[in-house]
């Protein structure tokens, strides 16, 4: 996964949750004294008297789906971003109507970005390199192994045969 993709919605994910806790602490402000709320916090005031105090808690709770489903569409680096896209999008869907104007703007731009890796560094390559070659090697010496076993009449062929399928 591009890391600027990556970034962008990591953002998104960060600044909408950062969002929905102030709009709970600012509901749970007006639930507990609304005469403070009406003081200090007026401007907001609109928002919660026009919609409800439930509504503000329910979008609240959506908001941290959201995030929560835009990190997981990007673990590891975003190496099963492509097997995770529908997590993303459900989070997209969720931001565009319970989440702020700035996290949907992030997502809306990391939509165009790529999502290939346009290009690694010489240490992420042989690390890729080591790993695939270390697994290779470990399979090479489970086959040998089971070789050995049926040539030894250990395992019959059916069972080599079955075991070898298993392997790979």
């Amino acid at each position: 996964m591009n890391k600027t993709k990556r970034n962008l919605i990591l953002s998104a994910a960060i600044i909408n949750l950062i969002n929905m806790v102030a709009n709970l602490v600012v509901a749970i402000i007006y639930c507990v004294n609304p005469e403070y709320y009406f003081e200090t916090l007026g401007t907001y005031l609109i928002l919660i008297s026009y919609y409800s105090i439930y509504f503000v808690f329910v979008e609240v709770v959506a908001g941290i789906i959201a995030s929560i489903l835009l990190i997981y569409s990007v673990r590891k680096k975003g190496k099963y971003f492509r097997t995770s896209q529908k997590y993303y999008i459900a989070g997209l869907i969720i931001v565009i109507f319970a989440g702020g104007w700035i996290p949907w703007l992030l997502l809306f731009i990391s939509m165009f970005v790529p999502d290939v890796i346009i290009m690694n560094s010489a240490s992420e390559i042989r690390h890729e390199e080591r790993a695939e070659e270390r697994e290779y090697n470990e399979k090479r010496k489970k086959v040998e192994e089971l070789r050995k076993l049926k040539e030894d009449g250990l395992i019959t062929e059916e069972e080599f045969n079955k075991r070898l399928m298993d392997l790979l």
